[in-house]
């Protein structure tokens, strides 16, 4: 079997083709879709039609133009580098050129990786995600490195996964339905706290465990790492804490009849709690921390006592996840930040909330839960839409939860754009400038009934029926 160093060493040493200051991401991303087999108990033997729809994707989202039409060269190529053989009719291995897509699929191509390779990869997935993180950070720009991670090899970016235990009993009522977690940066004396400095560890698809009246109630995904940000509407909740903080996006799910109390099962949890920071005692008494990192140990056993229904959320609400790739400031963005008359927590703020993220959504989120039209309550789903436009609104009003609702992408739309709105008491309105018939084809009742809306919402709503609807 193959040593790690030695591996570590052949797949540095690829023949990866030079694109201006950087390189061809062809192989990068080949190798990584394999990896992901791999980790996934593949067998050693893999069709070019196994990588053809993924190669072809990703290379046309990470790739120049016109990147996958040569999706072949790679998986031709790396029998050159050492990486792995191909099994093919003669007449395509003796041939000069690379066989076509079409050619590696219809004579049903196979590549084989070098039996001491693959024997070394199937039985370590820490090798894996070595391998994978050196092809990276060696062949692919850092902006894009965790997104294309994710997209092409998902399971492996999920081996750095990180669990954490979060107490919520102030909170719980508005940050686990609003899907977000929120905390000051430091105590009311300034001093830091390690329980706060934690938020900014969280990574997109760490595991977070809801603590809340002495009971796991709720298990969520991270989807987007902290952000700064001013403190959420929690009405009288968290009074004494300073307003400037940070906003981490986290998909829960409630546990409901599988919410369990940690201190009935300590013979089981003692024996994992962490050294440091642990949020809970042996003896079963909670400790005043509001977050912490708990081991890997400790996460499997509060899994295993949520049961099925907590092991489903984690897998259902991983999907939600997203990680996305940085986006430029635009001249409206710039001119923020040049701005004087306000701190930098204030400006990310107001360029989130344009984005329909940061404590815009939160707050939207504690106000409204689904969208009213089509009645989608997955977050991931939903956008946080401005009711008064974002361009008109002033600073407290961009951040207000009022001035919003979670809409579905194409309700947004039509609702941005003026060609639908709502009176106060839930009826729909329809522009004269709407084509009917996206009615139709959209499956939306023109003669629904979306609920009463809160009487701080109807400021926003009377200035969208005045000033946006067509």
């Amino acid at each position: 079997m193959m040593i790690e160093a030695d591996l570590l060493l052949l797949f540095s040493k690829i023949n990866c083709a030079r694109v201006g200051n950087g390189y061809a991401p062809h192989k990068p991303i080949l190798l990584l879709l394999a990896l992901e087999k791999i980790l996934n108990n593949h067998a050693n033997y893999f069709f070019f039609a196994d990588f053809d729809h993924d190669l072809k994707r990703l290379l046309e989202k990470y790739g120049s133009n016109n990147a996958s039409n040569t999706r072949n060269e790679p998986f031709w190529r790396l029998k050159n580098d050492g990486i792995w053989d191909i099994q093919a009719p003669t007449y395509l291995l003796s041939q000069i050129s690379t066989p076509t897509p079409a050619q590696l699929i219809e004579e049903k191509v196979v590549s084989i990786f070098k039996s001491e390779i693959f024997d070394a990869l199937a039985q370590n997935p820490d090798l894996i995600k070595k391998l994978a993180d050196q092809l990276l950070n060696q062949f692919v720009d850092q902006t894009l490195q965790i997104t294309l991670l994710a997209d092409a090899a998902p399971s492996i970016k999920l081996l750095d996964r990180q669990y954490w235990w979060v107490s919520q009993n102030q909170t719980y009522k508005q940050e686990v339905p609003g899907n977000f977690m929120w905390s000051p940066k430091t105590n009311r004396d300034g001093g830091s706290n390690p329980s706060y400095n934690f938020m900014t560890q969280m990574r997109p698809g760490d595991v977070v465990f809801s603590f809340a009246d002495t009971f796991i109630k709720a298990i969520g995904v991270v989807t987007h790492e902290a952000v700064s940000s001013v403190k959420p509407d929690f009405g009288s909740a968290g009074a004494n804490w300073l307003n400037d903080g940070w906003l981490v996006d986290v998909a829960f799910e409630e546990l409901n009849t599988a919410a369990f109390k940690p201190s009935e099962y300590m013979d089981l949890l003692a024996p994992t709690l962490p050294g440091q920071y642990s949020p809970i005692r042996a003896n079963g008494m909670g400790n005043q921390i509001y977050l912490a990192q708990v081991p890997e140990a400790m996460a499997a056993a509060l899994l295993s006592l949520a049961g099925p229904i907590g092991q489903a959320a984690v897998m259902d609400l991983s999907e939600c996840v997203e990680y996305d790739t940085p986006v430029k400031a635009d001249d409206i963005e710039s001119e923020i930040e040049m701005r004087t008359d306000i701190g930098e927590t204030q400006k990310i703020q107001i360029i989130t909330s344009r984005r329909g993220q940061g404590v815009f959504k939160a707050n939207v989120r504690l106000v409204e839960s689904y969208c009213r039209v089509t009645k989608v309550a997955n977050p991931k789903h939903l956008i946080a839409s401005h009711i008064k436009p974002w361009s008109k609104s002033t600073d407290t009003e961009k951040l207000s939860g009022y001035n919003g609702l979670l809409l579905s992408p194409h309700i947004d739309h039509l609702f941005d754009k003026g060609f639908i709105s709502f009176e106060g008491n839930g009826s729909l309105i329809l522009s004269s400038y709407l084509d009917k018939s996206v009615l139709d084809k959209w499956r939306i009742d023109k003669n629904i009934y979306v609920g009463n809306f809160r009487s701080e919402q109807q400021k926003f709503l009377e200035y969208h029926r005045d000033v946006v609807l067509a």
